[in-house]
Order: structure tokens, then C-alpha cells, then sequence
């Protein structure tokens, strides 16, 4: 299981509650867990949780470029006695291709690719500004993890990260410790232009449309019951046009546009746990592609899809109490394979395994 620890350091504001979460939702789509720990066991828990933080408190808003199936990106990070190591892990698009490293920073996570292939932009805390060291940056590299460049730098958490299919943009959410409510933001590869894009409520996890003419995102300014405390938005590429694209009386979150623009990937919890489900590109014609009748602790949930960029596959997270696992099935539902595993100790030693993003073949 992902553990993290709210602390202080993070920008939902001081609490103690250890929880698993896959991403950087900002609104109840958090699994809070049963803990029976002893006093030992739950401090080092936390101790290790502070260290697991900067790594899975945040995960891709990735966007799905048309083109031939290309490498699976994540991060995959291993903790014992001795301490942390990982970073962000290529995998191949065949099952049994293999996978290795491209980073080696235990804070770099939210890959997502650009259109064309060549390029991964990823969230980390490489360069946090003094005095302080809890900030979280956007950063872009080559493909296989040289010519790394820091593009955003401030005393904020700048999280999923998504290109714009012509690759000369990125668009961004932002929250700092006095304002918790993140905000969606674009900035050029270059780091100029920086732009606010929303502002009032939690706006997060952008993604652009591979057309580019509109952008995905997730709010909580639509609450149709007490229950419902994210929906999925869209707006044009320059912040205009907002309006509700998924709507209903429960949590969705974190969509994936496919690479014909024609479909949304989302998660909800309109069941019983977290699911991936699947919409026509204007919110109508949803249908669920995980099912599932129990929490995370002794069934997986199902977080973070993200399309292959032929369209004929969907990566996702699979959480259990103590696992998490990429996992690759048919847009239907259907043949859902293992490709990356992880699992922890109920003490918090063990593997674990971030949100998945597939790009395409470098062109």
C-alpha cells in the first residue's frame, strides 16, 4: 500500500492521518486506512510515510498522443532499514519487454510523455528554494532521463504535469501552504509565460484534449450532494468555456482523454471503492470497466488510467492493503494483465509502485 503521512509539510493543511493515496487529489477521494499498529510500528510507519510523500502524494494527469505503442512510464520506489531509493522506471509495451531506471531521485513522480515521444515532463523536489525544502517543481527531460531542466520554481507543490500536444507548453496545478486550494496553470517548456488558468474553488489534474483545443480537469465547484466532492470540467486551452464535462453525486477524478478525443477515462467511486470508468468525450454514455464490493483493504481499487496511444489498451494503478501494481487491460474492461508489482510490509518496508502514463514511439 502507498502510504503518506499529511503533515504540515503538506498542502491540505496540519493532519496526523496516515492514508494511501495515488495521486494528488485534493478533494475525499483519499482511502483512509484501519491501522491496529503498535506505538513502534505506527511511528515507523510515519517515518518512512514522511520519506514516501514527495514521491506518491502526487501522480500524472497524463494526456494519451495518438501513435504506435511506446514505453510505460512510473515511478518505483524500494524502502528498508537502510533508507529509500527508486525514481521513475520505463517499462515496455509487451508484458515481458523488460524495464529500467531513468532517474534515481526518490522525489520525481507524474510522468506524462509529449505528442511526439521525445520528452517526459515529471513533478520532483530537486531544487527546492532555501531555506525551505518541501517545494515541488515541474521538470523536463529526454526520454531516457538526460537533460534534465527545472521549468517551474517557486515556494509551491506544482503537480501533473501534462503537454500540450505541440509541445511547447505544460499545463500544471499549483497550491502553496497558504492557499491549499490548488489552481491550474501553463508555462512554456522554456519556463516563461507562466499563466493561472482558474482560480475560487480546487481546481487540478489538467490534461489536455490531442487536439489541444480544450483541456480536461478535475473541481469541487459542483456539488450535487454531500457525497460529491469532485467532478470532472473541461475548458478551452486558454482557460474560457469552463464547464462541468462528468457530473454526478459521488467523487470523479483524474480523467485520461483518449488518443482519437472521442473518450474519457475516469475514476469513481460511484461504487463500493475507487474504479476506473469510462465516458464519451461529452460526459454522456458512462460505463464502469473495474468492478469491485469492498474497500481497498482486501479488494483492489482501481486508480489513474491512462490510454495507449493506439487506443486499444488502458495502464492503470491497482491498490490494495499492501500492494500496488500496474496493470494494462482492454478499453472494455477485459484482459487485465499484471506488468509491475510492488508490496509492502505492514510496517511500510517494501516496494511501491506510482501511477502508470504510455506514450507513444519517439518520431
Amino acid at each position: 500500500m502507498i502510504f503518506a503521512l499529511v503533515c504540515v509539510l503538506a498542502p491540505n493543511g496540519p493532519n496526523l492521518s496516515l492514508y494511501s493515496r495515488p495521486r494528488a487529489n485534493y478533494g475525499r477521494g483519499m482511502n483512509l486506512i484501519s491501522t491496529h499498529f503498535s506505538t513502534a510500528r505506527m511511528l515507523l510507519a510515519a517515518a518512512i510515510a514522511l520519506t514516501m510523500v514527495a514521491v506518491f502524494g502526487t501522480a500524472p494527469a497524463q494526456a494519451a498522443f495518438p501513435g504506435k505503442p511506446g514505453q510505460i512510464v512510473y515511478a518505483k520506489n524500494v524502502s528498508n532499514e537502510e533508507g529509500t531509493t527508486g525514481g521513475l522506471i520505463t517499462h515496455s509495451p509487451r508484458r515481458q519487454g523488460g524495464s529500467h531506471p531513468i532517474t534515481d531521485d526518490t522525489g520525481d513522480d507524474s510522468p506524462a510523455f509529449s505528442a511526439d515521444g521525445r520528452k517526459i515532463v515529471f513533478s520532483g523536489n530537486r531544487e527546492p528554494p532555501a531555506p525551505a525544502n518541501y517545494a515541488i517543481h515541474i521538470y523536463v527531460m529526454n526520454a531516457d532521463g538526460t537533460g534534465v531542466k527545472a521549468i517551474t520554481s517557486s515556494l509551491s507543490f506544482d503537480r501533473n504535469p501534462s503537454f500540450s500536444p505541440n509541445g511547447q507548453q505544460v499545463v500544471f496545478d499549483r497550491s502553496t501552504l497558504l492557499d491549499s486550494r490548488p489552481q491550474i496553470f501553463i508555462v512554456n517548456i522554456d519556463g516563461t509565460g507562466l499563466r493561472q488558468l482558474t482560480e475560487g474553488s480546487k481546481n487540478y489534474d489538467p490534461v489536455f484534449a490531442p487536439n489541444g483545443k480544450w483541456i480536461a480537469f478535475v473541481s469541487d465547484r459542483d456539488h450535487d450532494a454531500k457525497t460529491d466532492r469532485s467532478d470532472i470540467l473541461s475548458m478551452r486551452a486558454d482557460g474560457t468555456k469552463q464547464k462541468v464535462l462528468i457530473d454526478g453525486p459521488y467523487n470523479e477524478s483524474e480523467p485520461d482523454i483518449s488518443p482519437d478525443g472521442r473518450k474519457v477515462a475516469f475514476v469513481s467511486n460511484r461504487r463500493q471503492g475507487s474504479h476506473i470508468y469510462v465516458a464519451k468525450s461529452n460526459g454522456r454514455r458512462v460505463r464502469a470497466l473495474t468492478k469491485g464490493h469492498d474497500s481497498c483493504h482486501y479488494t483492489a481499487c482501481f486508480f489513474n488510467p491512462a490510454w495507449a496511444p493506439d487506443g486499444k489498451h488502458i495502464a492503470l494503478l491497482s491498490l490494495r492493503r499492501y500492494s500496488s501494481d500496474v496493470e494494462v487491460m482492454r478499453p472494455d474492461g477485459t484482459q487485465r494483465k499484471e506488468f509491475a508489482s510492488g508490496g509492502t510490509e505492514a510496517e511500510g518496508y517494501g516496494t511501491y509502485i506510482g501511477a502508470p502514463t504510455w506514450g507513444p514511439q519517439p518520431r
